[in-house]
């Protein structure tokens, strides 16, 4: 072999090593470099509760989710001694339908505590029907409409859960500004209807909910809402709190 010959094939070799070389470290420093992503991964994401949409929004203790009065007790005392609660958040939990309605109410702004609504309304039930209204957030027919669900002899939204979570959430949206974020007179429009609870308010002279005098069912709807949550809250926390935004678990 000639000596230039030589040469070449000796300057390829260190090329070649050189390349080698640069490869492997490039190879270690990736994976120490996931080794440390994942670390931290899991080290910042143990917690006591599931987790759920990041914290970016501030959450306001509200003394509406939390209170306590006779009409709330009666219906905690029920719940306490039953499985009611327990199965809804069952139901929910191997469905998976919480992760999607706190991400939904995420976004329009809702309290958080409103996407356990369907414990009430349907026991989380897609196709629930209660003979007036259908799916899981109970919506009648002519409500449907006005929230974007087509309702026919083909198809009907109300039972498309997702769908009509939206419109669920729309629906509450539009009760919260109607009756200027008091909950409790909210909710009972979402049951009775928001002109009828304007016309109760008006006739009676009176914006607290707890003085009101309603028709039966909508009576009992707002305590017996409340008393789910506590129940939830104090019995099934794991189950409460699943899918649910960050810092409003934490604050909880």
């Amino acid at each position: 072999m000639s000596s230039a010959r030589r040469n070449i094939l000796l300057r390829n070799f260190d090329y070649t090593s050189l390349l080698l070389n640069h490869l492997c470290r490039k190879q270690i420093y990736i994976k120490y470099h996931w080794l440390l992503l994942v670390s931290v991964l899991i080290f910042t994401g143990c917690s006591t509760k599931p987790s759920g949409l990041p914290g970016s929004r501030q959450y306001k203790k509200s003394g509406v989710w939390e209170q306590s009065n006779s009409r709330i007790n009666k219906y905690v005392n029920v719940y306490t001694k039953n499985k009611h609660v327990k199965t809804c958040l069952d139901h929910a939990t191997s469905s998976r339908y919480l992760y999607y309605i706190h991400r939904v109410f995420y976004q329009y702004k809702l309290p958080p505590e409103l996407a356990y609504l369907p414990i009430l309304e349907s026991c989380f039930d897609s196709k629930a029907d209660s003979g007036h209204a259908r799916g899981m957030w109970q919506f009648t027919k002519a409500t449907a409409g006005d929230y974007g669900l087509d309702v026919n002899w083909l198809s009907d939204d109300r039972l498309n859960w997702r769908k009509a979570t939206h419109s669920a959430a729309r629906y509450l949206k539009i009760l919260g500004k109607r009756f200027n974020n008091n909950w409790e007179l909210a909710l009972a429009g979402y049951n009775g209807g928001p002109n009828y609870m304007a016309r109760q308010i008006k006739s009676q002279g009176t914006r607290n909910f707890w003085k009101l005098k309603l028709r039966k069912e909508t009576h009992e709807y707002v305590p017996k809402f409340l008393a789910m949550l506590k129940v939830a809250r104090s019995r099934y926390p794991k189950l409460y709190y699943q899918g649910s935004p960050r810092a409003w678990a934490r604050s909880g």
